[in-house]
């Protein structure tokens, strides 16, 4: 109010106490008044009688009623609609839940409830009331009694509701409340009441008092108003037809008073059409109920009904014209009080022009009545009346709207017959006019439905109409009147001059076809009725009923009562054969057959069938035939001439008139046809339907087993045949009649038998046989690709069909040696053939070839004789397996077909040794196992092996032929894993006891088959997985596991052993690796019980004697068994190889060169799998690297230091020992570098330098030779060890090294190995490029060098010799040097190797934080507000973003792609990852001012948008996986339990991984991660700008992953770095998620409390006061915006922050000027201070301040002074 609290508001004169609700209470109590209900009742404008607290009053009938009750009831008197929704549905529930007494106590007080809610403007709220209502009168029953005449008029209004649900429940509760018997006692018991209530709202109720219009809308009081009147009128009329007839003259002088006021009358001129309705209804109630008063107010309720018959709204409609019947039917003398030629016709005739405007279906059916009950004088003067009546009935049917109705046609066409039937048989009517009405008006319509473009008229009920019509003029009961026979002679001659002239008239019209189908109608519609006419009418009379066997009884006597009506009228047969001849003219004189004319006659003949008719048609051809002959005649004279002339169309009319005319010819006559029409018939369709309609006949079964029909199917067959050899042409449709006839042709009879001889069934399998694709026997057929692949499909399909309907009905069918051809021919069709696109097509040929052996193996005789099916078979898969096979698919599809043919043979023979016990013999199946596998023996298997030279003891490399030193071919694959698979498979589909013990060979088989198929996938493995050759490993391995269960015998698994021990030490080659294979697999096997333990390899072996010789397949031997031996026997061979390699005194030639390898390489595994802290093993191993140091001194020439390999004599031998000493190097940097000596370390580092500079030397020949790759990964891999020791270990154990050994390697060893390995791997980079794929051992190789680039310290990087490479128009601030590097270093990101672009990003990441540095001389040129991050990376992001955008194009945020590995889009978007993941460190590294500048930058230049939209594409919905993940590149089978967050995991950036589906989402994790830490500000703005839905996606992710692990690093961070600023403490609440900051200047102190959202850092950080002492309340608050604007503008920690809010306010104290716009010393973006001054005030301003405020205010004056700047 105004004022204040303080001014205290005027009171009136004389009151000088305030008021107090509690004394007046008293005063109330003290008066004696007692205080009952709330409210003011005396006024009525609200419910009133809702109790009160029992405090305010002593009533006891307030204390009563429930307190809850009283409640409720208090909430309905309030407005709002929801309000008093809910609280009627309280009201209902405890009515229906409390007790009843309770219940009761509110009866008192329901009546004026219910009447004021039950008229609500809330439909919802009538209906709760109704709902709740009920509910009540459930539960007090009879106790409402004394209430009734309160509640009853409104009760009854309600069941009146316009709203149909609210009325439903009133009626229900109305039902539920009095049994039948009593309703009427209740109504009159409150009949006073009710017709008070009535005449109260009809006569003195309108808008205003029905509602309040200060509370209510104009359109809400005309709703209300409209809803209670015709409540009232509909209330009324159901009052007149609940009281009892005898009482009825009780209420009718209540009734009079109301009839007798104006007001009543006038609700006919009312708008809202509701209220007319219910106007209307009330007087056909009232005429129905109360005659005597409906005549004494005949003249107004005549007039009121007559004269406004053209009131067509749908809901008066009903009503009115249900009142007009009424009341010309109860008024008597109701003409009387209308003008019929004024006032009645003119109305009638405006409704029959318009078609009942909508409503015709409600309103025809009454005009017959009315008709009945018009004055005779109307239909005096001849024709007028019926022309004006029909001719405007007609105006209506013809109107668009009705058109466009069924259901309105047919209810005028119905009401037009009928109108029409009384009029000529009810009315006395003269000649004239009966012909009158049948030729001016039925034949009109008649002939409108014929000749009318639209077929409304056709499709409706008119043709039905007409036939009942004349069928009850025809009717024996009414023919002798004479009008009938007038009417019918008029109809007859008028449709036959009508159908004559149509048919005349319309020979070169186009509509001819649909006329004479609409005369097919017409004249069939006489015939059968008009069933499927109309469909309205269908509808119409369609109820759900179960019919009894009396009206079945009655329908079909309606059915045939009509037939026979028309079965002998013969002026309608003569109509029909006079039409039938008319046509047979015009067919004879037109050059084609006019397919509407033939149509007309197939149709006739077949409904009428009169002999007549046909010799009538013969007569018009010129044909004579006696009467006996005619349907021959006929059928051979005219029906087959007329097959090869009309369309196909009409084919089916004349082959079903041929066969009716058949079935009338004799026996001997029938089979004179059958000739006729098989020889003379061209049209295969017309043949094939004729057949098949007579299967059953006879004649027609006696007829197919003779020579016509067999010749002829022969001669069809044999061009169908030629037509798929494309030397004949046929039709679709006779194709597929062939095929047809073929199929029927094929089958038996009910004895199994073929319907036609077995001459001819081998004539046309024959034929058959050559129609087939790719047959060997077809030979001229050539090559299928010239043929349409579709029509090859449906011919195969057809063929199956035909053969195995042939196999499965006709017994013994493949005795017949055409019949086994053509299942060899399908089955080799199937092998051979793999072009069917259509992959039913090869399902259908092997259901067929299936069956057919199923019935091939029932035979008796030789099966698997060279002439026979199943040798035939099996020699044709095994030759496609051999010979044609080249993808993984194509062998499935073999093996399936041929484990198949094997499966089909063991059922049929299992079946067999169950019929027949004689038969129990199982050497067919293996017989027939053994036929179909493919022999391996080991010759072969050595023959196609892929190494024939000694395998690398690194398992890594695959060798071919040496010296020429070629790669595999990995694209195709090898025979002998084909084989393998081949003969596998095939012992899987037997049972186990026909094998034959052939387990364990195939095992074998598919070991070495697996072994060669892993070494060619080497180490790319994981590239192929999707490939042929890793299906086809996938499909091995499998294959293994499964045959690797049946060796639960150690009897067996020693015979495998042994098998592979014997081939491996004698033939060598692969068998080695296939042995590793076997023990490992056995080893690591769950259900094998021989364990390492009961392993003893070399006693198997023969003991160490087989080993002696030493040659290669020894060594290799030896090597793959050393992890499976027992220690002793490890022990004693590295006895044998020490004690060789100290005899080793010259190594002068290539064998003892090869030998020390060997040695070596045995030494090496030996040793590696021994224990390391044995000090026996340890001396043993310390001592061969001794002697390798004095081979040094006398055997030089071993070592190939400083030299070209490629230059080298006997270089194999050379490179080869070169690398066995460097895996020993390796093996003892790795295992035992605490025990090495001075000496030792120096050989080694100095031995490496060497190797570096020959491999340096040899870089040419890096990428080519096999040689040198493989020299290079050994280099490498030793390289790679010494910095793992140098970094990890030699410091946590100094003092166990050398002195010197830290110092000499960094300061000299390490400078010299990574300096010239840097320039080799650019180099070799620099080649790579132009390289299209690597190979295996190119990958190997580039990926252990990476590894060892990886440990490059950062000073060599960036003292690196490479040469210089810039590139023109690159802006930079790095030096020449750095710039280098990052041009050689960066487009390495984006090359296809996964293991070149870690090693880059490693390389890069070392020193990419600091190159920041050297922008620092532009952070303070204010004219620069936005610099970029190093072009040479921005480059790569540009790149590779074009890549990432198109692979994510589409995708919304939150939609996630997997994008697999092995593909461009999987290198491109890791390169783009990482090189974000560089940007985003170099980012970290910069100052604040440049942090804001490289931000403005990355947002302008919209890449960080990019980036954020591609990483919710990329990262995981659920970002959570098995650990197991993270660890192998693999997704393994058997998971760890344990899962990680990938926000929480490190990046696995280990060079020599393969990639994988986790690793892309776990980088793109990680680079979200770090883009949410170091630049927050950007990604909150992006989060900001998007929409609603992405928002909630961000939002829930980032809260959920992200922001608790970032929010704890973040605190603990600012807790274990203590973090302190003068001036300024920070302390860490973590459990709350706060940032305490305390700032002290000597006498002022402020203390701000940072809190952290869920979302952080997406959600806005708050910033809060805590104590201050000596700050202003101004200046504080405008410090601590200042913070938050810090904290949510700037792309750094919550330290940097407050690091940036402390230097402001120091700047703040030290009296630097703030600026003027922003009020911060520091700007809250960029950080800079205010240097813009203003030469008029002397201001100071931030430049982008002033810049925003020239660009807002579109002047460039001063913000204070307003002087020009």
């Amino acid at each position: 109010m105004p004022g204040g609290k303080d001014k205290q508001s005027q009171r009136t004169k004389g009151n000088v106490r305030p008021s107090s609700s509690g004394r007046a209470a008293d005063h109330l109590n003290s008066s004696g008044q007692s205080v009952s209900f709330v409210g003011f009742g005396a006024l009525g404008a609200d419910l009133g009688y809702v109790p009160a607290s029992s405090g305010l009053g002593n009533d006891d009938t307030d204390v009563s009623v429930n307190s809850e009750f009283r409640m409720v009831m208090r909430k309905l008197s309030k407005k709002d609609a929801t309000t008093k929704l809910k609280s009627m549905q309280e009201f209902g529930s405890m009515c229906k839940d409390k007790d009843v007494e309770e219940v009761k106590a509110v009866l008192p007080y329901w009546p004026r409830i219910y009447n004021k809610i039950s008229m609500d403007n809330d439909r919802r709220v009538r209906e709760a009331t109704q709902q709740a209502f009920e509910q009540l009168v459930m539960r007090v029953k009879r106790d409402l009694a004394p209430h009734l005449k309160n509640i009853m008029p409104a009760w009854l209004l309600a069941q009146c509701d316009s709203y149909a649900p609210a009325a439903s429940v009133a009626k229900s509760a109305f039902e539920a409340a009095f049994p039948p018997a009593k309703k009427n006692e209740a109504i009159m018991f409150c009949k006073d009441e009710i017709i008070a209530v009535i005449e109260d709202n009809i006569l003195h109720q309108t808008l205003n008092t029905l509602s309040d219009p200060k509370t209510n809308t104009k359109d809400e009081m005309e709703q209300k108003y409209v809803r209670v009147i015709t409540a009232s009128l509909q209330a009324w009329q159901l009052f007149m037809s609940l009281v009892p007839a005898e009482q009825r003259p009780a209420v009718q002088t209540a009734f009079k008073c109301i009839l007798e006021d104006n007001k009543f009358w006038k609700l006919s001129k009312h708008q809202n059409p509701l209220i007319r309705g219910s106007l209307y209804a009330l007087l056909g109630s009232l005429c129905q109920f109360l005659p005597e008063i409906s005549n004494h107010f005949a003249n107004k309720i005549c007039p009121l009904l007559l004269h406004n018959l053209d009131d067509c709204e749908p809901l008066v409609c009903p009503s009115l014209w249900q009142a007009t019947l009424c009341a010309i039917s109860f008024i008597e003398d109701c003409w009387k009080h209308v003008s019929l030629r004024k006032g009645f016709l003119p109305k009638l005739w405006s409704v029959l022009k318009a078609g009942g405007s909508g409503s015709a279906t409600v309103i025809y059916p009454s005009i017959l009545p009315l008709l009945t009950k018009l004055p005779t004088e109307v239909f005096e003067g001849g024709v007028g009346f019926y022309q004006e009546f029909f001719s405007n009935a007609k105006i209506g049917l013809g109107q668009s709207k009705v058109q466009m109705s069924p259901s309105e046609v047919s209810a005028i066409i119905s009401m037009f017959i009928e109108c029409l039937q009384y009029c000529l048989v009810q009315l006395q009517i003269d000649s004239d006019t009966a012909s009158y009405l049948i030729g001016d008006q039925l034949m009109i319509l008649l002939k409108a439905s014929l000749v009318e473009e639209s077929p409304t008229l056709c499709n409706s009920s008119l043709y039905g109409n007409v036939v009942k019509f004349v069928q009850f003029m025809i009717n024996p009961s009414h023919i002798g009147l004479r009008i009938n026979v007038l009417v019918m002679n008029q109809f007859w001659s008028s449709l036959d001059n009508l159908s004559v002239r149509i048919s005349e008239d319309c020979k070169e019209n186009p509509t001819l076809s649909c006329r004479m189908e609409r005369l097919v109608k017409l004249f069939v519609t006489f015939r059968k009725g008009d069933e499927g006419n109309s469909i309205s009418e269908t509808k119409k009379h369609i109820k759900v009923k179960f019919s009894d066997e009396e009206t079945i009884g009655k329908d079909n006597q309606k059915s045939t009562n009509r037939r026979d009506v028309f079965e002998n009228c013969q002026e309608l047969d003569a109509i029909v054969t006079k039409l039938c001849v008319t046509c047979c003219h015009h067919l004879i004189t037109s050059s084609e057959l006019t397919s509407a004319y033939l149509q007309f006659i197939c149709k006739m003949l077949s409904v009428y069938s009169g002999d007549e008719i046909i010799v009538n048609i013969l007569t018009a051809f010129n044909v004579t035939s006696s009467h006996s002959q005619i349907h021959m005649v006929f059928l051979t004279e005219v029906l087959i001439p007329w097959t090869t002339k009309v369309s196909t169309s009409d084919l089916s009319n004349v082959v079903g008139l041929s066969v009716s005319m058949y079935h009338c010819c004799t026996p001997e006559d029938k089979l004179t046809i059958l000739d006729t029409y098989c020889q003379r018939v061209q049209s295969l369709t017309a043949l094939k339907k004729f057949v098949e309609s007579l299967q059953t006949d006879k004649e027609m079964k006696k007829w197919l087993s003779e020579c016509v029909f067999g010749n002829r199917m022969v001669d069809i067959t044999d061009q169908l045949c030629q037509q798929y050899l494309k030397q004949k042409s046929l039709s679709k449709e006779d194709m597929d009649s062939s095929w047809s006839l073929l199929n029927l042709t094929l089958t038996v009879n009910q004895d199994f038998e073929p319907i036609i001889s077995a001459e001819y069934v081998d004539k046309i399998l024959g034929k058959i046989r050559m129609a087939l694709p790719q047959s060997p026997q077809s030979e001229t057929l050539g090559s299928s690709e010239n043929q349409n692949q579709q029509d090859i499909s449906k011919c195969v399909s057809l063929v199956c069909d035909v053969a195995n309907n042939f196999f499965t009905n006709l017994k013994g069918c493949l005795m017949l040696k055409s019949a086994e051809e053509l299942l060899l021919s399908i089955f080799q069709l199937q092998v051979s053939n793999n072009t069917f696109e259509d992959k039913t097509v090869s399902e259908r040929m092997q259901s067929t070839w299936v069956l057919g052996v199923h019935d091939l193996l029932k035979q008796k005789g030789s099966l698997l004789n060279e002439d026979g099916f199943l040798y035939k078979a099996a020699q044709c898969i095994k030759q496609v397996i051999s010979n044609q096979v080249t993808t993984v698919e194509r062998l499935r599809s073999l093996v399936h077909t041929a484990t198949t043919l094997l499966t089909s043979m063991s059922d049929a023979v299992y079946q067999a040794l169950d019929d027949d016990d004689d038969k129990k013999d199982n050497n067919l199946l293996a017989t027939y196992l053994d036929m179909l596998s493919i022999t391996m023996d080991v010759e072969q298997m050595q023959e196609t092996s892929l190494c024939k030279a000694r395998l690398p003891t690194n398992d890594s490399f695959v060798v071919a032929d040496i010296p020429q030193c070629t790669l595999i071919d990995k694209t195709k694959l090898p025979l002998v894993a084909i084989h393998a698979v081949y003969n596998s498979c095939l012992l899987q589909a037997i049972p186990p006891e026909t094998s034959l013990n052939m387990d364990i060979q195939c095992i074998i088989n598919l070991m070495h088959a697996l072994t060669i198929c892993s070494t060619m996938s080497s180490s790319r493995k994981q590239a192929w997985t999707h490939s042929q050759l890793g299906q086809m490993l996938k499909w091995l391995e499998d294959d293994m596991s499964r045959h690797m269960k049946s060796l639960t015998e150690k009897n067996r698994t020693e015979s495998l052993l042994m098998t592979l021990l014997d081939r491996s030490l004698s033939i060598g080659d692969v068998w080695p690796l296939t042995l590793n294979l076997a023990v490992s697999t056995m080893v690591h096997s769950t259900v094998l019980t021989l364990q390492p333990p009961d392993i003893d390899l070399i006693d198997m072996a023969g003991g160490f004697i087989r080993f002696e010789d030493f040659d290669n397949a020894a060594t290799n031997t030896l090597l793959n068994i050393m992890p499976f031996i027992k220690a002793e026997s490890v022990m004693q061979i590295i006895d044998l190889m020490v004690a060789r390699m100290l005899s080793f005194e010259s190594l002068s030639d290539a064998a003892s060169m090869s030998d020390a390898s060997s040695c070596l390489a045995v030494l090496t595994k030996g040793f590696s799998t021994m224990s390391h802290d044995n000090d026996d093993t340890r001396t043993k191993a310390l001592s061969v690297l001794d002697v390798l140091s004095r081979w040094k001194e006398g055997n030089a020439h071993v070592f190939a230091f400083d030299s070209d390999l490629s230059q080298t004599q006997d270089y194999w031998s050379t490179v080869s020992v070169n690398n066995q000493m460097l895996s020993f190097m390796e093996y003892a940097v790795s295992h035992l570098s605490v025990h090495l000596n001075s000496s030792q370390w120096d050989f080694i580092m100095c031995a490496l330098v060497a190797w570096i500079q020959t491999l340096t030397d040899s870089s040419s020949n890096v990428l080519h030779s096999l040689i040198v790759q493989s020299f290079c990964c050994k280099v490498s891999d030793l390289l790679s060890s010494i910095c793992l020791c140098m970094e990890n270990i030699v410091p946590l154990q100094i003092e166990a090294f050398p002195a010197n050994l830290i110092s000499e390697w960094i300061e000299f060893f390490s400078e010299s190995a990574f300096s010239s390995l840097m320039v080799l791997y650019i180099q070799l980079l620099d080649e790579v490029k132009s390289t299209s794929e690597l190979n295996a051992n190119q990958d190997t190789m580039l990926r252990s060098l990476g590894t060892a680039m990886c440990h490059c310290p950062t000073r060599l990087l960036k003292d690196h010799n490479l040469e210089g490479k810039l590139i023109a128009d690159q802006v930079t601030s790095l030096p020449v040097e750095m710039q280098t590097l990052m041009n050689h270093l960066s487009p390495m990101l984006m090359l296809p190797e996964r293991s070149i672009q870690l090693t880059a990003f490693t390389l890069l990441h070392k020193f990419v934080g600091t190159l920041s540095e050297y922008d620092e001389s532009i952070k303070d040129d204010e004219d620069i507000m936005s610099r970029s991050p190093p072009h040479a990376l921005m480059d790569v992001i540009e790149t590779c973003g074009v890549v990432t955008e198109h692979v994510l194009d589409g995708l919304k945020i939150g939609e996630v792609m997997v994008i697999e590995p092995y593909i461009d889009e999987y290198r491109y978007t890791m390169g783009y990852l990482l090189t974000w993941q560089l940007v985003l460190d170099f980012f970290k590294g910069a100052k604040a001012e440049l942090k804001a500048m490289y931000a403005s930058y990355l947002r302008d230049s919209n890449q960080m948008t990019c980036l954020l939209n591609h990483l919710f594409n990329l990262m995981p919905e659920i970002p959570i996986v098995q650990l197991e993940d993270l660890l192998t590149t693999q997704s393994p089978q058997n998971k760890l339990s344990s899962t990680k967050n990938l926000f929480a995991a490190e990046f696995n950036n280990c060079v020599k991984d393969e990639p994988s589906i986790v690793e892309l989402q776990h980088l793109a994790c990680i680079v979200y991660y770090h883009a949410l830490q170091t630049t927050p500000a950007l990604v909150r703005q992006w989060c900001n700008d998007q929409d609603r839905r992405a928002v909630a996606v961000i939002d829930k992710f980032t809260s959920k992953y992200v922001s608790p692990a970032l929010s704890s690093q973040e605190l603990q961070s600012i807790q274990e770095k203590n973090v302190q600023f003068d001036n300024m403490t920070i302390r860490v609440r973590i459990g709350a998620a706060e940032v305490i900051a305390t700032y002290t200047v000597e006498e002022f102190s402020m203390e701000l409390v940072i809190k952290l959202p869920a979302n952080y850092p997406i959600g806005m950080i708050t910033v809060d006061i805590g104590k201050r002492i000596g700050i202003a309340k101004t200046q504080w608050r405008n410090w601590m915006l200042q913070l938050t604007t810090f904290l949510t503008h700037q792309n750094g920690s919550i330290v940097n922050g407050l690091a940036l809010w402390k230097k402001n306010v120091d700047k703040r104290f030290d009296g630097v000027e703030e600026c003027m716009i922003c009020f911060a010393v520091i700007h809250g973006t960029n950080y800079q201070l205010p240097k813009q001054q203003c030469k008029t005030c002397k201001k100071k301003f931030h430049s982008s301040c002033l810049y925003k405020w020239f660009n807002t205010s579109n002047n460039s004056t001063c913000p204070l002074c307003r002087n020009l700047f």
